[in-house]
């Protein structure tokens, strides 16, 4: 799991990267597009304010000249030839004295009264036909020439292609929009920071627009959907190439925490039988680890891993789950007092979830009086004190038997006798193998033998594989033996199949 929230993370991860990479090309691509297009309205504008320019030079020649019916005809045709432009006045001491109109009509109200900046934004209330004008002035001796253009030429310099996006034409403190409106700014423009602006070089006049906004859906799925297909292609293959990394080159730590969280750690049982008539008394719980690729992994291999590490405590606890589980539907199989043995390490005992995982166990079997036997394994050192103490007693008193597991092999097997509360001691295979016919060969055997029967404990011996060991163990009233001259550790169907071959009264009464 933790490799696999890790492998998810990184996927995430690049693909959120990849993502707000290709929104940041979209967006910069989009904002520069805005830029490139206000520049070009400019250009399109100053052409605009060009021919205003040119009309202009006309306008001063008829000044010089005198506004004869030539000099109205000249304004006039000026005015028509020039697309964009719609009148040209020629204001002399403040009066209008000559227009391109005939008869020296005019379109503004009171253009006497106007200021005299060289361009000017007219209001539509300002003008006799209500349409707002763009006014290019270029003084004069006496006067001013005033060329006006037509808010439709204007609109259409602002138009573009690009979607939802405005273009404003800014002169002085007045801006025309893309509707034709023109509106008095009473802050400036610019103090909006989403707005940005091109100026033009020529004239005193801006584009304004609105910077597209950084982080849009519809853009990504418009444009970006490709690119964005790309990198979730791309994020889940380096995924899978760091997984293909991990998977050969992890640690035995990771793999064996990768094999608990898979449930490939799964139970086998050893069967405990008596040894003089082969009735089957209960079993002992081992980890076998079921590899997918490596088949059947020794317990030899792993264990020492797992308690080195601290994982035999989820270990432990993986086979508690899985034994209630396959047990509980066979329980009716099982006779009052059947024996249930499973290891528990040092740290684990030690460890703050020993009670409660002993109860959840105990509660998984509820309904049927089988015997729980907690095994104390001697493989690491185990801190006696009064906590320890009161918790093993605590789980005595709730009718778990305990057992010393491998004693005489570990670390301080008597001092447990003294200080806690055994039922049973496991004597090792070691020592059982011992057994032959050389003489003194069970001295050693002889001595445990009779200090647990001086201490009322009863004893299991393991690692039978001979008849001669299992003739000695019975010659000396040992009667519970697990081994390989019985059964090996079997899987969950095999021991079922074992029971199913037992009647129930072969197997021991408590």
């Amino acid at each position: 799991m933790r490799h696999t929230l890790f492998s998810l993370s990184i996927a995430a991860l690049l693909l959120l990267v990849g993502t707000l990479v290709i929104n940041w090309q979209l967006w910069h691509s989009a904002d520069t597009e805005r830029a490139a297009t206000a520049m070009h309205i400019a250009q399109r504008i100053d052409a605009i304010l060009d021919e205003a320019s040119s009309a202009t030079k006309t306008a001063m020649r008829v000044a010089l000249n005198g506004c004869s019916a030539e000099g109205e005809f000249e304004l006039g045709t000026e005015a028509a030839l020039k697309p964009h432009l719609r009148t040209i006045i020629i204001l002399k001491n403040g009066n209008v004295w000559c227009s391109s109109l005939p008869g020296n009509r005019v379109l503004i109200v009171k253009p006497e009264a106007i200021s005299d900046d060289n361009l000017l934004l007219m209001m539509p209330q300002n003008m006799v036909n209500e349409l707002p004008v763009l006014l290019f002035q270029t003084p004069t001796p006496a006067g001013k020439v005033i060329v006006s253009i037509s808010d439709a030429h204007i609109r259409d310099a602002l138009n573009s292609s690009i979607e939802k996006t405005a273009f404003s034409l800014v002169v002085s403190n007045r801006v025309f929009d893309r509707e034709g409106n023109v509106i008095a700014l009473k802050t400036l423009p610019m103090a909006n920071s989403t707005r940005a602006a091109y100026s033009s070089t020529r004239y005193p006049f801006r584009i304004e627009y609105h910077h597209p906004s950084f982080f849009s859906l519809s853009r990504l799925a418009q444009q970006g959907a490709g690119s964005l297909l790309i990198v979730f292609l791309l994020s889940f293959a380096v995924v899978f190439l760091l997984r293909q990394y991990r998977n050969k080159y992890t640690t035995p730590e990771e793999n064996l925490r990768r094999a608990i969280e898979k449930g490939e750690i799964i139970p086998f049982y050893q069967p405990v039988v008596n040894g003089k008539t082969g009735a089957l008394y209960g079993v002992e719980v081992l980890a076998r680890w079921k590899h997918p690729k490596a088949g059947f992994i020794s317990p030899a291999i792993f264990i020492p891993t797992a308690e080195k590490t601290g994982l035999i405590v989820p270990l432990t606890q993986s086979l508690m789950r899985q034994v209630v589980a396959q047990l509980k539907p066979i329980l009716n199989k099982l006779p009052d007092g059947f024996h249930i043995g499973i290891n528990f390490s040092a740290s684990h005992i030690n460890a703050p979830c020993f009670m409660r995982d002993c109860m959840q166990y105990q509660e998984g079997f509820s309904g049927k009086k089988v015997k729980l036997v907690l095994e104390v394994t001697e493989r690491e050192p185990l801190l006696i004190n009064a906590d320890l103490i009161n918790n093993l007693n605590t789980l005595h008193e709730k009718g778990f038997a305990i057992a010393l597991d491998d004693f005489g092999t570990g670390y301080s097997g008597l001092s447990y006798l003294n200080d806690l509360l055994i039922d049973y001691i496991k004597i090792d295979k070691s020592f059982v193998s011992r057994v032959s016919q050389v003489t003194d060969s069970t001295r050693l055997l002889d001595c445990v033998i009779e200090m647990a029967k001086k201490l009322s404990l009863r004893i299991v011996a393991e690692g039978v594989e001979t008849k001669e060991q299992l003739d000695y163990l019975n010659r000396n009233d040992i009667t519970l033996v697990q081994g390989y001259y019985f059964w090996k550790p079997v899987s969950y169907i095999d021991l079922i199949k074992i029971l199913l071959s037992k009647s129930k009264a072969e197997i021991d009464e408590l």
